[in-house]
């Protein structure tokens, strides 16, 4: 039985040693609670001596001072009575009783006491008198017991004059001092108590805190392989599509095929164009996730790149037969940002407008107030419904007419665009209602000249 004890405390050794999240659990849940609780037993231990050290002295002195009034008062009553009262009340938390015996030819006597009533009443506790042992070098005794659940105290002094021998008799009860003291100890182990519920609550974070420190490394580990990857495929991919596209250009400008082989080859063009973005996207969500994307700012007036964007989409927007317009106005809009971002994300909001507006127009405006910028795009498109717009900036959701398979994407567009906004220290909403059509505004911090 011992051998088979000591072969498993053997083995959970080794696993302790082999796991220091064990180890640490182990000491927090049970070595730091039996310290505790040893320390705290302990200091109690030796409080409670303490309190009857002080308590002795403290029943020795009164008792010495009675004596030392008796030896050389032992006649003025009034005030040896006076004396007694005074200490019985200085002392009232446990002193119940003190009082000068006598002995006459009936037992012992009250000669003097702090209840004056019961003086010339006999003692009921003679005997403790008798079998005190008193001698020139012991004279005062004290006896401990407990009555009724209650701590008391006896204490007895011989005072012997020319006259006659007096016995000073003291009576102690200490439940209201253990009361208190009981009520110190209770509150000790509450706080114990609460100790061991922190240190289980502690240790238990600390092991989740290691266990998802674990996961955290694994899933960067596999998120970075994965990010590798993706990089890796893109660019292989963007290599043949290239080729491929222009291989189809090639062809479709040759004079040597039909018409019919012409529209297969520009099928073939538009597809591998199409791939390409698609590969482009993946590439930026990459860039934009890793944090690798790195900013050139500079300060610029805003206008300057709206109307760049605006005259480049124009000619995408006339050949749906929309009319993308911007009117700059007199007053300068400098801001500080990276002007090819920014294009970036302008360029994706206008395509975007463009793409889902059937007919009517779509309108960039450009205000500064204090020192906030608001670029607003709007159009007259079908609009996007209250569900629709809460995924708008989703990656790969295609919302306001998705469902027309004439309108490609990857469902990127929208979501790089976000990332690139919070990348430029902006926001990016949308008011839309469905049928009326849609504005998507941008929030910049505007740059001071002064």
């Amino acid at each position: 039985m011992i051998s088979k004890l000591l072969l498993a405390l053997e083995k959970g050794i080794t696993v302790m040693r082999s796991n220091s999240r064990m180890l640490l659990v182990a000491i927090l849940v049970f070595v730091f609670p039996l310290l505790f609780t040893w320390l705290t037993h302990s200091f109690l231990a030796t409080a409670t001596t303490n309190i009857e050290t002080v308590d002795g002295k403290r029943l020795g002195a009164i008792h010495k001072a009675v004596s030392t009034v008796i030896s050389y008062n032992e006649t003025q009553s009034d005030f040896i009575n006076n004396l007694l009262r005074d200490l019985v009340a200085d002392n009232k938390q446990d002193l119940v009783t003190l009082r000068v015996l006598v002995e006459g030819e009936d037992g012992f006597e009250v000669l003097y006491a702090d209840d004056t009533s019961v003086i010339g009443a006999k003692q009921p506790i003679n005997q403790h008198v008798l079998n005190a042992g008193f001698t020139e070098e012991r004279d005062f005794n004290r006896f401990a017991f407990t009555f009724q659940g209650q701590r008391i105290w006896h204490g007895y002094t011989k005072v012997s004059t020319l006259e006659r021998d007096y016995y000073i008799f003291s009576e102690q009860n200490f439940t209201v001092i253990d009361g208190i003291m009981s009520n110190r100890q209770m509150q000790a182990y509450y706080g114990l108590t609460a100790i061991f519920v922190f240190l289980i609550a502690l240790a238990y974070w600390l092991n989740k805190q290691v266990d998802w420190h674990r996961k955290y490394v694994t899933l960067s580990a596999q998120l970075k392989e994965r990010d590798l990857f993706s990089n890796m495929i893109a660019h292989e991919f963007r290599a043949p599509l290239t080729a491929i596209k222009g291989y189809a250009s090639f062809l479709q400008d040759a004079k040597e095929i039909s018409d019919e082989e012409k529209r297969y080859v520009s099928i073939i063009r538009s597809q591998a164009e199409r791939l390409v973005l698609l590969v482009n996207d993946f590439l930026e969500v990459a860039r934009l996730q890793s944090g690798k994307m790195k900013l050139q700012n500079e300060t610029i007036d805003i206008r300057e790149i709206i109307i760049a964007v605006t005259e480049d989409l124009k000619i995408t927007a006339k050949e749906k037969g929309l009319e993308l317009k911007y009117n700059p106005g007199a007053v300068k809009i400098f801001i500080e940002t990276d002007k090819n971002r920014l294009t970036q994300a302008l360029i994706n909001i206008i395509n975007n407008a463009i793409k889902y507006t059937e007919k009517g127009q779509i309108e960039v405006s450009c205000t500064q107030k204090n020192d906030e910028i608001k670029i607003r795009v709007m159009d007259t498109g079908a609009g996007i419904s209250a569900e629709d717009q809460k995924k708008l900036f989703a990656p790969f959701e295609r919302v306001g007419g998705a469902e027309d398979s004439e309108k490609t994407g990857t469902g990127l567009g929208m979501y790089i665009t976000k990332k690139l906004v919070i990348l430029l220290e902006g926001s990016i909403s949308v008011e839309s209602i469905e049928g009326v059509g849609s504005h998507v505004v941008l929030n910049f911090k505007a740059k001071s000249l002064r």
